[in-house]
């Protein structure tokens, strides 16, 4: 009778821990990435899919990944962006201009109540191009329009 109880309680956690495994977002998966500024204006604007990689691991259970947008003054050069909102509200992102050039793509989104995934990509400086346009510059991303971020997670 024990054994049957233990060998009972073995299965239960290891199908538990499978259950869970599969829970765990091992990346986020960037798809449609955009980056421009308008040429002979004074916006630019990002643009991308985001969902976790598994997706299984979705913080809304969502199969289908969130669209993230942000038109945003620029004019020139692509700005820096605060810690903003995609749609559906399950994930956030934020870009950041690192010191040696290119930019760095920030992904978050809640693994629990007191956990979250947080995912940084480097975009390098040369997948971003300046161009000049009469009196105006203007720069675009023109690296892979899909790609991985790496996770991890931090105590909120």
């Amino acid at each position: 009778m024990k054994s049957n109880t233990l060998l009972a309680t073995i299965f239960a956690t290891s199908a538990l821990g499978a259950i869970m495994k599969s829970r765990q977002a091992n990346s986020f998966s960037v798809s449609n990435f955009t980056a421009s500024c308008i040429p002979h204006s004074l916006f630019c604007n990002y643009e991308f899919a985001v969902i976790t990689d598994p997706a299984s691991a979705s913080p809304s259970g969502n199969p289908s990944p969130a669209k993230c947008s942000l038109m945003l003054q620029g004019p020139d050069l692509l700005p820096p962006v605060n810690l903003t909102g995609c749609d559906g509200g399950a994930y956030s992102w934020a870009v950041t201009l690192p010191k040696e050039g290119g930019l760095e793509l920030k992904v978050t989104t809640a693994k629990d109540s007191h956990t979250n995934y947080t995912g940084v990509y480097d975009i390098p400086a040369d997948q971003l191009v300046t161009e000049q346009h009469g009196a105006v510059i203007d720069q675009r991303y023109t690296g892979p329009p899909g790609f991985s971020v790496p996770v991890s997670t931090a105590n909120s």
